[in-house]
């Protein structure tokens, strides 16, 4: 849980400042209401939920008794 949060954290600020910079250079502005913040944390949420799947420990696999004995 820490490493989701740590993750989600980590993308949302990354979005967030990425999404105020690029207003701000292409538009002159640097707002967009409560329908952009809702976007950026929801997008921030699927990425974090999509790496702490894709970098989880994968458990050991198991193997039957006597497996490899001759």
């Amino acid at each position: 849980m820490q490493r989701f949060l740590t993750l989600w954290l980590t993308l949302l600020a990354a979005g967030w400042l990425t999404r105020a910079a690029v207003s701000a250079l292409l538009f002159e502005r640097a707002g967009g209401g409560l329908a952009v913040l809702i976007e950026i944390f929801a997008v921030a949420l699927l990425q974090a939920g999509l790496l702490t799947w894709a970098t989880r420990p994968r458990a050991p696999r198991r193997t039957r008794p006597g497996a490899g004995q001759s």
